[in-house]
Order: C-alpha cells, then structure tokens, then sequence
C-alpha cells in the first residue's frame, strides 16, 4: 500500500521544525524556537498537508488562553515582589547544591500532582533563574529538574495534566483510586529523576555548603498588590481542582486582577512571553499536519493489538507505542486516539493507568515532549540555552526508567 502523497513532505516537515526547535545555537543560523515553529505551520500550508482553514482550526485557543491567563497572573505577582521573597526563602532552605537540586525536585513534584504542570513551571521557572544566579550557578540542572520532576508529579493524579483529566472523565475512575495506583510510579519516578541529574551534573552538584551572599537591600512589597494576586490565585487553584474549565478561570482570574490593582497593566502585559504563545500557536499547526498526513494513524494501527495482550510484554508495547505518538502529536491527541479502543476492552483499568503513566512519562523523552518542557526552556532562553542533547542526555533516561517502572508496577 503507497503512502498518502502528503505523508513524505509533512514527515520532513515535523523533522526539520523538531531539528530547530531543539538545535539552537547553529552557528550562522539566528532562527529561535518560535520562529522554527512558524516556518513549519507556514510550510504544512504552502506543501498542502493542510489547508489554511484546517491550519486555522488546529490551533488551540483554550491553551493559549491559560497560557496567557497565568502569565498576566505571575507578572502582578512579580510587580508585588512576590518572587523576591520566594527567592529568598529558598535560599534559606537550600543549604548545598545537593539540596537545592533535591527542593527543585520535590516541590516541583509535589505542587504538579496538586496543581496542573504547566502552572507550576510558569510559576517556578522565574524562581529557579532568580536564585540560580544569586548564587552564581549554572541554572541548566535545575531548570532541567523542574521540567522533568514536574510531569512526573503530575502523573499520580487526575488533576496534574490535561491528559489525565481526559482519562479520569473517560474511564470514571475514582479519585483516590487512581493516585493509589500512580503515586508510588510518580514517588519512584521523582527519586529516579533527582539520581540521574545529580549523576550528570556531579562536578556541580554536590554536599558542599552553599556560600549564601549577604541580602541586597531589603524587599519592597506592595502589599495591596501582593494580597489581590495571590488571592486570585489561590481562587484559581481551587477552581481548577473541582474542574471547572482551565482557560475561563485563568482569564477571569487575570481579568480580576487587572481591575483591583493600582497599577496601569501595561507593565504586567509588558511582562508576558508572546513569543511563547506564538510557539505554541506555530507547533499546534505542525502537530495537525503531522496527524492529517496519517504519520501517527501507521503507528496507531499497528498497536492496536497490544490492547489485548495481558503480559508485561504487551504493557511495555503500550507504553512505548503512547510515548512515540505523545512525542509526535504531544499528549493530549495521543490519549484522545486510545480512549475509543480501551472503552471497547472488557478488562481495562489497568490500561487507562498505563495510558494515563505512558503519556505523562513520555513528555520528558524530548524538549516538545510537553508544554512543561518548552515552558520552562523558554522562560530559561537568555541565561540557560539547552539544547535537543542537554536535554535527551536527562530526559530519555528518566523516560526510560519510569516507563519500566510503570510497567513492572500496573502490568
């Protein structure tokens, strides 16, 4: 059987975008994540992989609306000096690069399983920077173990991801049923993840003091603006955890925020990374040409069988045929292409527990594995430039352990 005439250039296409988005630093090549992302929306067009109207369709508002949401949201907070005082807090704690490693770790974790990931790491990012170069160290580890930590955490419930809330509405599972069965992969997968990077970066990451500098002048709050955003805030948090939809609450929060401060919001729009939303606008068009041009459809059809097979065998083709396509078409369109095939399946909780794991752990494989990854690679742009290899050398295997994991543990 011949390939779709559209399958050769939309194969090429994905390839090159994939190559400059996690390539940069070619010398003598100045195109950035968001303007790779924009050359393959355009040439998905132009080479007829997609129509314009089909491309228009491709790109999803509700994400970028969040995105954006929570952006004006963290630029208050960093006009309050919110940040600041984190700042400082965390240096406090962290007493060795070793602990500091492990805080970014845990509490990335933790608050992701809580919170949906991609808060966490628009919430974070910005820390990790401002305390990484207070100290004077390298930022890569750590903007690295938030990334990484982050979709792991969010892989023990129902409320950490996007894809996860698709399976807990699909499958009707239980709340606490499902973290009982996810936390221990996530827990494992959390201290698998703090080894591999301390390992790695072990001539940076060590037990030796941290040599704290003395505090600059001291913080300046602006406490009205302070207790309006971390109000609409923690509004936000719990909204999203009775699931209630994640773009209008982001927006209304922000809009709220906008209203009660004192302050004119051009400097918090000033604040916010468009060239993110433009990224993620970009690659959503790329991720539709790919799954139009039957790229992901040749993969899908030849694993369906593995549905029916009870062995850790037939778990681990699971697993890595859900890890492939999440890294083609990303997470969410990965789980939408399962969920009809595991609703016709007689036996099926353990394989909404593997698809919810293999989506989630496979987001760290690569840099657009997730928006976590690209969240955080961003926000880290002009002070920490990681590479596809800086990355993959973390990432592929975390990826690997804690899909072995998951197998060994649902299987």
């Amino acid at each position: 059987m011949t390939a779709p005439v559209s399958l050769v250039p939309a194969a090429t296409i994905f390839i090159l975008t994939y190559a400059i988005l996690g390539i940069q630093g070619i010398p003598k090549i100045h195109i950035d994540r968001p303007s790779g992302a924009l050359l393959g929306a355009v040439a998905m067009v132009a080479f007829g992989v997609l129509t314009l109207q089909q491309a228009y369709q491709a790109i999803d508002l509700d994400t970028l609306l969040f995105l954006l949401g929570m952006m004006i949201l963290i630029a208050y907070l960093e006009l309050s000096g919110f940040f600041e005082v984190l700042e400082r807090w965390i240096i406090g704690q962290a007493r060795s690069t070793r602990a500091l490693l492990g805080l970014v770790v845990v509490s990335s974790g933790v608050l992701s399983a809580l919170f949906m990931n991609d808060t966490i790491c628009l919430l974070y990012a910005p820390v990790i920077l401002r305390v990484t170069k207070r100290l004077n160290l390298n930022p890569v580890p750590y903007l690295l173990g938030l990334a990484t930590a982050s979709n792991i955490g969010s892989a023990a419930t129902i409320i950490g991801n996007p894809q996860n809330a698709l399976i807990g509405i699909r499958s009707g599972m239980p709340f606490l049923k499902f973290t009982e069965r996810l936390l221990p992969i996530s827990a494992a997968g959390l201290l698998i993840d703090f080894a591999i990077i301390a390992y790695v970066y072990r001539r940076e990451i060590h037990g030796a003091p941290l040599k704290i500098p003395p505090p600059r002048q001291a913080v300046v709050l602006q406490r009205w603006l302070l207790r309006v955003s971390l109000t609409a805030g923690g509004v936000m948090f719990v909204l999203l955890c009775m699931n209630y939809h994640a773009p209008a609450v982001a927006m209304s929060m922000a809009s709220l925020v906008i209203l009660a401060a004192s302050r004119k919001p051009r400097r918090a729009l000033q604040q916010v990374d468009w060239t993110l939303l433009f990224l993620f606008a970009g690659l959503f068009v790329v991720m539709r040409g790919v799954e139009v041009a039957g790229l992901t459809a040749v993969i899908f059809e030849r694993t369906q069988f593995l549905l029916t097979d009870p062995t850790r065998a037939g778990s681990a083709g699971i697993c890595a045929a859900v890890a492939i396509l999440s890294n083609l078409v990303s997470n969410v369109p990965a789980v939408m292409l399962y969920v009809p095939l595991i609703e016709a399946q007689a036996a099926r909780e353990h394989l909404w527990l593997l698809l919810a794991a293999a989506s989630t752990l496979a987001g760290n494989l690569t840099v657009i594995g997730s928006v976590a990854n690209l969240i955080v690679l961003e926000a880290g742009k002009d002070e920490a430039r990681i590479s596809f290899l800086e990355y993959f050398k973390i990432g592929a295997p975390v990826t690997l352990l804690t899909l072995i994991v998951s197998v060994l543990f649902l299987a």
